[in-house]
């Protein structure tokens, strides 16, 4: 099995692998996962082995990637990418069973080939449809997520060295994005940040090491203070935060898609990319899309700096309104210390 390169594609490969492994029990399954989807899926049981691609490493990487597929002898290969790179891959490696998406031109290299429609969700539905190209079903698709239980105990460490002592609730701000054109502005995270606090709501800033500007900037533009741990989580000690969180506000980036697989609400603003699309699965979350504005042309070269209408159109009261809205239907747990 070859999956996507992103962070959130990973969260719904469990649910694919799962479905795999109840309906081949004998089988002996091999993911082979992207460098950013492999620290999630490494300890996921339903396969039996699981590899970093080679894929990101030059036209070497590519040739790597084809010989270990070769070695490998598979019988059937499930590309869980419409990427018509990853497809011909397992057609040159002569696996005799191929089956992927061919809504990106890969079908003639497939033998059981999956299409889905332009309104479908472009991660999730995309793996139950090619499942479903080799008979495959998928009525269980839960998400999971399977931590270093370790994880917890340093996280709850980090937690009291910023000063959290079990307030609630407790909204996290995921003020970054992978894409800069995903991002929304600091001074209106700010500001929803301090109209929260005001309120009683303790307001937590999280996001890798490359998103410290933009938190930093968030703080500098709030009145009321604020606890951050930008930069200083792995990604185990990330799921468990998820886990602690009232609701997350975020972009279409990849922890509001482990926060959803770890059952908390999300506030997902979406400009660029369309909520249909790629919006975390659940009910509990309130999405609010203004890829209208843009798409299909919104791009990091096309919507620079603040030139990207979709993400401006995004106003500080809705998204306080819709963490507001959270608040008040999923009851608070009582403060407790970590």
């Amino acid at each position: 099995m070859l999956t996507k390169a992103g962070l959130g594609d990973a969260v719904y490969v469990v649910p694919a692998l799962r479905a795999l492994r109840r309906h081949s029990a004998q089988a002996q399954i091999t993911l082979i996962a992207s460098q950013r989807g492999y620290p999630l899926l490494r300890r996921c049981p339903y396969a039996d082995r699981i590899y970093q691609s080679y894929l990101g490493s030059g036209a070497l990487g590519k040739v790597r990637e084809v010989l270990r597929l070769i070695r490998g002898r598979y019988d059937l290969a499930v590309v869980l990418d419409a990427s018509v790179e990853k497809i011909l891959f397992t057609y040159l490696a002569r696996i005799r069973y191929r089956a992927g998406c061919a809504n990106k031109g890969g079908g003639k290299y497939l033998t059981h080939a999956a299409t889905i429609p332009d309104d479908a969700h472009q991660i999730s539905d995309l793996n139950r449809a090619v499942l479903h190209a080799i008979g495959c079903p998928t009525d269980d698709w839960r998400l999971e997520l399977f931590p270093d239980p370790q994880a917890e105990a340093s996280l709850c460490a980090k937690l009291r060295q910023v000063g959290w002592r079990g307030q609630r609730p407790l909204v996290g701000l995921n003020v970054g994005a992978s894409a800069p054109n995903k991002r929304w502005y600091p001074n209106r995270y700010a500001q929803v940040a301090d109209a929260l606090a005001e309120s009683g709501v303790c307001i937590l800033l999280i996001g890798a090491a490359s998103d410290l500007a933009a938190i930093e900037a968030t703080q500098h533009a709030m009145r009321q203070p604020a606890l951050s741990l930008g930069g200083q989580l792995n990604l185990d000690e990330l799921i468990f935060l998820l886990q602690r969180l009232d609701v997350l506000i975020s972009g279409d980036t990849g922890p509001a898609h482990l926060a959803a697989a770890v059952g908390t609400p999300v506030v997902g603003l979406f400009g660029p990319s369309r909520a249909q699309h790629y919006a975390p699965l659940g009910t509990q979350h309130i999405l609010i899309d203004r890829s209208h504005l843009c798409a299909p042309t919104c791009s990091f070269w096309t919507c620079r700096g603040d030139n990207h209408a979709c993400m401006r159109a995004i106003t500080s009261d809705e998204v306080l309104a819709a963490a507001r809205q959270i608040l008040q239907r999923c009851p608070t747990p009582a403060a407790s210390d970590t």
